[in-house]
């Protein structure tokens, strides 16, 4: 294992102790995953609290391809144990995202669920917060302050790695004198909240590009110069082929 990824696991204990859990929970996520999490995962004893975003929706069904929240207890090892497979081959591959909370497993994990459901312009959709190179960016610019403190309400900390593989940890805002978290309607976006979330995608399509024409910088410095070209060619109208607009426009970021 990567000294990065056994780092982050020193941490990952050290910030359960500290926050007087001893628990962490964890989103992963299946889709399109190389390594398959549920057949290793039932066999797990004790058992262990686990629950499916997509449950009770239309995507009920796809249970190997969807997000999946589990609870697992430091001070059993076979909870521990499972907790260095999951970081040491699904975190490399941005497949996990873990907080720290002390509400209740059901009700964490509803709220959790009517958080990855969006809205906008009369039409649903899934909002992958659970993938640690999206919310980062939801966090920072993407959410209203409102909507962000329904992400941060229910955390002591969020925790994921960077793009290159560098532990992040996002303080929360939780508080035992707040009112028990509800499940929570759909996130409505604006039409701003919602080009920002594709400039992500597109961005993401770029780094290949940013690798060639930035060697010296780091996968985050050359992700921001993703978003930043992006940004510009929609500001100048250029709604076309974006890997051909950034060959020809990278220099000027």
């Amino acid at each position: 294992m990567s000294r990065p990824l056994v780092s982050w696991l020193e941490q990952i204990a050290h910030m359960a102790s500290a926050s007087e859990l001893g628990h962490v929970d964890l989103l992963v996520d299946q889709a399109n995953c190389e390594h398959a999490v549920l057949p290793a995962l039932k066999l797990i004893e004790p058992d262990m609290p686990w629950f499916s975003l997509f449950s009770g929706l239309p995507e009920e069904a796809l249970l190997d391809q969807a997000p999946l929240l589990m609870r697992l207890s430091l001070d059993e090892w076979r909870h521990r144990s499972w907790l260095e497979e999951l970081v040491e081959h699904l975190a490399p591959q941005s497949r996990l995202v873990l907080l720290m909370s002390p509400l209740p497993f059901e009700s964490l994990a509803r709220t959790l669920q009517g958080l990855s459901q969006l809205e906008w312009g009369g039409q649903s959709g899934l909002l992958r917060f659970y993938d640690p190179r999206v919310l980062p960016h939801l966090l920072k610019d993407v959410l209203s302050p409102e909507q962000r403190e329904h992400f941060l309400g229910m955390a002591l900390f969020w925790g994921w790695l960077d793009r290159d593989q560098q532990p992040v940890w996002q303080p929360g805002t939780y508080r035992s004198s707040a009112a028990a978290t509800e499940p929570l309607p759909a996130i409505v976006l604006t039409d701003q909240q919602y080009f920002s979330l594709g400039r992500l995608s597109d961005a993401q399509q770029l780094l290949g590009l940013a690798s060639e024409r930035l060697p010296n910088d780091t996968n985050e410095k050359r992700f921001e110069a993703c978003c930043r070209l992006v940004l510009k060619a929609e500001q100048e109208g250029n709604f076309g082929d974006i890997h051909a607009y950034a060959i020809g426009n990278f220099e000027y970021i």
